[in-house]
């Protein structure tokens, strides 16, 4: 299924640019962004940070720690409802290089400009498209081996899939566990918060992902902003489900749709119950991938333990895309902390998941 992202072709400038977004309370919100700041440091120690935001006409741009990074946008943050600071040497889980911005709103600032509680977009070192948030996580170029290694265009896009599906999940992970106070997350395709089934990733720090389900309704049947409801009551949730009207549906993507009454039979489960349906349905390959599923690994790890010079890098197609969109699966994780990540990479969305497990509990024909 694919996202139909409004992107231009590949090699023709930036793709979409996957932000990840996280939500907390007002008064633990800038405490919050400053843990971020010290889990996402890059090799230097340092973010880059000015005192626009606090002098009003000094833009002086400072290296600093976490910490003073931290100290010198709070005044800033309490004047003005906003702040960011900006990275241009995270190591990525795919031993990439990336450069991205955090940024933290408060709600009246987020209600005013259509940003959500604190996030950042990551993107390639070095590459920044109109100055702000747009570019590549998802790489540009991929890494194929020039002699010995099978080589076709499934196996080169399952190469470029799993470099930005690790990257992505990592980022979203260690972004949503830098502070206990956050409760949701989310990899999406814009600055505010979209239907979390159509999302890439999700975080639920309470365990229970069935919130994707009520919020998914309230953004595409009552067309409402849900970057400030993310974190609603469940009960609060599904009543906004309820009160629609009995026989409602909604389209997700690829002309299939999703009824009101679906949305309430699943939320009334048990959440163990629903959790599980999701782990069965992370099974259920597409028959392409499952094919060439332990290949791919293979052909990952070769390429991982071989020298440079025997590596040469490729661009990535839209035919490598389009496979990407229509073949990759999606992935449910446990965390240590009790929180549970729903992942796909930020070509694809959590639909096809969440479509498979309601199949599987009944629920969906």
């Amino acid at each position: 299924m694919r996202r139909k992202w409004n992107r231009k072709p590949a090699g023709e400038g930036p793709r979409p640019w996957p932000t990840f977004l996280a939500w907390c309370p007002e008064g633990k919100r800038f405490e919050a962004f400053a843990s971020a700041l010290s889990t996402l440091v890059g090799a230097s120690g340092h973010w880059l940070v000015s005192r626009f935001m606090v002098m009003g006409d000094d833009d002086t741009e400072y290296l600093l720690p976490p910490e003073q990074a931290a100290e010198l946008k709070r005044p800033g943050y309490e004047k003005y409802g906003c702040n960011s600071a900006q990275l241009d040497d995270f190591r990525a889980a795919s031993g990439r290089e990336l450069a991205f911005r955090v940024n933290v709103q408060l709600d009246w600032k987020a209600d005013k400009f259509f940003l959500g509680g604190c996030g950042g977009s990551a993107l390639d070192i070095g590459f920044w498209y109109k100055g702000f948030e747009e570019g590549f996580l998802l790489p540009a170029e991929l890494p194929r081996l020039k002699h010995g290694g099978p080589s076709s265009l499934a196996m080169e896009a399952g190469v470029a899939w799993k470099i930005a599906l690790i990257d992505s999940y990592d980022l979203l992970v260690r972004f949503c566990t830098a502070s206990p106070a956050i409760t949701t997350g989310g990899c999406g395709e814009g600055p505010d918060w979209g239907a979390p089934m159509t999302m890439a990733g999700t975080y639920h720090a309470d365990g229970y992902p069935g919130r994707d389900l009520a919020l998914t309704w309230m953004r595409l049947h009552d067309k409402e902003r849900i970057d400030l409801a993310v974190n609603s009551p469940l009960d609060v949730l599904r009543a906004r489900v309820e009160a629609s009207p009995r026989g409602s549906s909604v389209w997700i993507i690829d002309e299939e749709r999703l009824a009101r009454e679906q949305v309430l039979a699943a939320l009334d489960l048990p959440p163990k119950v629903l959790i599980e349906a999701l782990e069965a349905a992370q099974e259920k390959l597409h028959p392409t991938w499952e094919a060439m599923q332990w290949e791919l690994s293979r052909l990952i790890d070769e390429i991982g333990r071989s020298p440079a010079d025997e590596r040469e890098m490729i661009p990535v197609t839209e035919e490598h895309i389009r496979f990407i969109e229509e073949h990759t699966p999606a992935y449910v994780r446990r965390l240590d902390n009790g929180a549970i990540v729903l992942m796909a990479h930020p070509d694809r969305t959590l639909w096809p998941l969440w479509s498979d497990a309601l199949s599987l509990l009944g629920i969906r024909p």
